[in-house]
């Protein structure tokens, strides 16, 4: 018997977060990409939020598993208990096939795809389909993409950045960098490890990237700190130090860098006339390092292009795919090679 109910769902696959759609009620659910389970005998024992909360605070009898890392679906059947989890979790009744479309980084195989359509099938999906989330995300975010005219957005998640210019329904040009959120965390991470000796964990580099963190930080700014505590790497004990904002500027501009330059690829493959649009109606961030604080300015300025966040950063994927999902019929030649 399906677990599902008849309904059309939107779904947001992320290297850090899950995020459903649900026809006629929005978003309905929103939870870390994660499990944890028992290392000697792989039993899972928590999932989404419960198992992040699991995270520094267990022996090493429990592991923390992300089955997504860097865009890239690393375990297809913890990936697939995972879905089933989230799933039975919104409540839905247990009758019905319902049709879903899943948003993916630009760089997912064929042969991805296919596994993921499978595993959603075995779930008892009706009919699915896989999308660029830079797509959906566009869709998400009402632009215009089935005019032909030039738009571009850039979606930077957790996993991954995608970059797509789009116009008449179609990706003109694309790029996926495999740097994102994660990576600035890691950044972070390690300038405050070489620099002050103090190793801190992924949750205190996300609060610092959060608190502190400026992609357009100058030296002639007034300067913000914070205290963190981590631990010590000579002591081995606890260790209370102050970070400083240009500290943190440093570690996040390597980034920011290959953002740019990714962003300047895809311009330069896109046709003048797209390009023109693009220039009169600007450039579109969404995702959750688009929300690093001034980021647009730095891009805008980098770049020459208006650059403009959008309504819903952290949803627009989600949304776009259950807009999809409502015309998922006109697409039935790519839908019906995954009906079970």
């Amino acid at each position: 018997m399906s677990i599902f109910s008849k309904q059309r769902m939107g779904i947001d696959l992320g290297t850090a977060q899950t995020i459903i759609y649900l026809e006629n009620k929005g978003i309905v659910l929103r939870e870390p990409t994660v499990l944890a389970r028992k290392t000697d005998n792989q039993e899972i024992v928590a999932f989404g939020k419960e198992a992040q909360d699991l995270l520094g605070r267990t022996s090493d009898k429990i592991e923390l598993v992300h089955p997504i890392q860097n865009g890239t679906i690393h375990s297809f059947s913890l990936t697939k208990e995972l879905l089933a989890y989230f799933i039975k979790k919104m409540a839905i009744r247990r009758i019905g096939r319902p049709e879903v479309v899943i948003g993916a980084p630009g760089q997912i195989s064929k042969v991805e795809r296919k596994a993921l359509v499978d595993a959603l099938r075995e779930l008892g999906v009706h009919r699915a389909m896989i999308v660029d989330e830079t797509f959906a995300a566009a869709l998400g975010a009402n632009l215009a993409i089935y005019e032909p005219r030039g738009h571009m957005i850039v979606d930077i998640g957790a996993g991954t950045t995608d970059i797509a210019s789009i116009s008449y329904g179609e990706i003109i040009a694309n790029q996926t960098l495999m740097v994102a959120g994660q990576q600035m965390n890691d950044n972070i991470i390690s300038y405050i490890r070489e620099r002050t000796n103090v190793l801190i964990g992924q949750q205190t580099a996300e609060r610092i990237k959060q608190e502190l963190g400026n992609a357009y930080y100058q030296n002639q700014e007034i300067e913000q700190t914070m205290i963190i505590s981590g631990q010590g790497l000579a002591s081995g004990i606890p260790a209370e130090i102050e970070v400083k904002e240009s500290l943190i500027a440093s570690a996040l501009d390597e980034i920011i860098h290959q953002v740019v330059l990714a962003m300047k690829e895809v311009l330069s493959h896109t046709p003048p006339e797209l390009s023109a649009d693009i220039f009169a109606e600007g450039i579109y961030l969404c995702g959750g390092g688009a929300l690093l604080n001034r980021l647009p300015e730095r891009l805008q300025t980098e770049i020459g292009v208006p650059v403009n966040l959008v309504d819903n950063p952290l949803d627009v994927v989600a949304i776009g795919a259950g807009e999809l999902v409502k015309r998922i019929h006109d697409y039935a030649s790519l839908a019906e090679r995954y009906q079970a």
